[in-house]
């Protein structure tokens, strides 16, 4: 089964429109730095269930993702998730003609772990019963997302801001299944915040501007 990198924006709050930056942005595709993290390496060399110490993880294997590769996938939500909360006049994808400005960036992590749960193996061996008593159970997992290097230019190419490396690490406990697609789940969930998030860190550093 293939997946994808997508969340849903409608219920995304909607900032006012003097708060909006008034410029148009495209937003480049983010360069794919992830394989020079050695704990990435799991990611491209493994499948999707992985055992550590003797511990059985799910993780966001590269393998399971769809055609469009995860770096596409990650721009064409921030383009969709900045137009939704209106960070700028509009955000465009990847080198588009109509926009002014363009903002670059590096994907160093988008590393997805949660441990397996035995309880939800075992009981999806007695069927409908065992499925509706293990139905929402959670394991602890950590989700990793990184863009370093990100930068707003001028479309001549001049440096108008530099925002740095936007790291997020989120510990919890998360919804397992018995065939660890959860770990991409969990994933998209959080980059709908980690997003959010970063959207509030380019208006404000804008606003001081």
């Amino acid at each position: 089964m293939s997946q994808k990198i997508t969340y849903s924006t409608d219920d995304l709050d909607v900032y006012t429109t003097n708060e909006t930056i008034p410029i148009n942005v495209d937003v480049r595709v983010l360069l794919d730095n992830r394989t020079s993290v050695d704990a990435n390496a799991v990611l491209f060399n493994s499948p999707r269930t992985i055992k550590k110490n003797d511990i059985r993880f799910c993780i966001n294997s590269e393998k399971h993702y769809t055609k469009d590769t995860v770096v596409n996938q990650i721009t064409q939500m921030m383009v969709k998730h900045f137009n939704t909360v209106k960070l700028f006049d509009h955000a465009y994808y990847d080198n588009d003609l109509n926009a002014n400005y363009y903002l670059t960036g590096v994907l160093n992590n988008f590393y997805s772990e949660q441990q397996f749960s035995n309880e939800v193996a075992v009981g999806s061996s007695f069927e409908l019963t065992g499925d509706l008593a293990t139905a929402g159970k959670k394991t602890p997992g950590k989700v990793i997302i990184e863009i370093a290097n990100l930068k707003l230019f001028k479309k001549d190419g001049t440096l108008v801001k530099d925002f740095g490396t936007f790291y997020k690490e989120y510990n919890d406990e998360y919804t397992v299944d018995l065939y660890c697609w959860c770990a991409y789940q969990t994933i998209n969930k959080k980059l709908k915040f980690y997003i959010n998030d970063l959207a509030d860190k380019i208006r404000n550093e804008m606003q001081k501007h």
